[in-house]
């Protein structure tokens, strides 16, 4: 009986059992051979996060130990597909699975991350952006950017306004054009390229605008005015509007 009594309170003073850790692979990211190693450094840093955010992880290195170098890359090509990654990582024995790409476009890395339910192939978060390659930042935005993405949240916006003088400018982002100035579009984290060409006005020289997630940022080019007399003669329906490029 007093044993009874002991083991009864000792469980009490232990209270409930502690849920298991989520487990969550972490894969290499799908990348060029020349940045090979920088996407390994990028899925590195997000493991590392995750692991501090009380995840069992299996690193980016765990993941080609226990599946070995075919079904590893196998795996790296699912790239940010959710069902893809879910299929190849079920020899894992994960609940979750992150994975996704690294490209390199001028003097910008682009990248996109993607969280699965490792069972269902869901995607639970994402995140894509662009970060500039001398600020050396990009593993540190991946461990910015972890907590969201794990907590199964997309990635946060910018606001990206042009406003020029004068106004009615024809907007063009990513070559598709999308309005006229004054004009505020929802852009994705990471540095933009803005160009303004008016008719009548110099042609202003391309200008990197870099918006920060959750914060609008107002881009004002200044523009010159061509003298009438040197101005090209134009037929009434030619060189009508602004082109405004952001390029990603």
């Amino acid at each position: 009986m007093l044993a009874t009594s002991m083991l009864l309170a000792a469980a009490l003073l232990a209270g409930p059992a502690a849920a298991a850790p989520v487990r969550l692979a972490v894969v290499p990211l799908e990348s060029p051979p020349e940045l090979t190693f920088t996407g390994k450094s990028a899925a590195e840093a997000f493991a590392a996060e995750a692991a501090k955010a009380g995840f069992e992880v299996v690193t980016p290195a765990q993941v080609e130990e226990k599946l070995g170098r075919a079904a590893t890359l196998a795996l790296v090509r699912c790239a940010d597909d959710p069902k893809c990654l879910a299929a190849k990582a079920a020899r894992l024995g994960v609940d979750r699975v992150v994975g996704g790409w690294l490209r390199k476009r001028g003097e910008a890395y682009r990248i996109a991350l993607v969280h699965a339910d490792a069972r269902t192939g869901a995607r639970l978060g994402g995140m894509e952006r662009e970060i500039p390659v001398a600020s050396r930042r990009l593993q540190k935005e991946v461990a910015l950017a972890a907590p969201l993405l794990l907590g199964g949240q997309g990635d946060a916006k910018g606001i990206l306004s042009v406003v020029t003088t004068p106004p009615g400018a024809l907007v063009t982002v990513d070559d598709v054009p999308v309005g006229t100035t004054p004009l505020s579009r929802e852009v994705r984290p990471g540095r933009h390229k803005v160009q303004v060409a008016v008719t009548g006005y110099a042609d202003a020289a391309p200008v990197w605008v870099d918006v920060p997630a959750n914060a609008i940022v107002e881009h004002r080019p200044r523009l010159y005015e061509i003298p009438a007399r040197d101005r090209p003669n134009l037929s009434p329906t030619e060189g009508s509007g602004t082109k405004v490029r952001i390029t990603r």
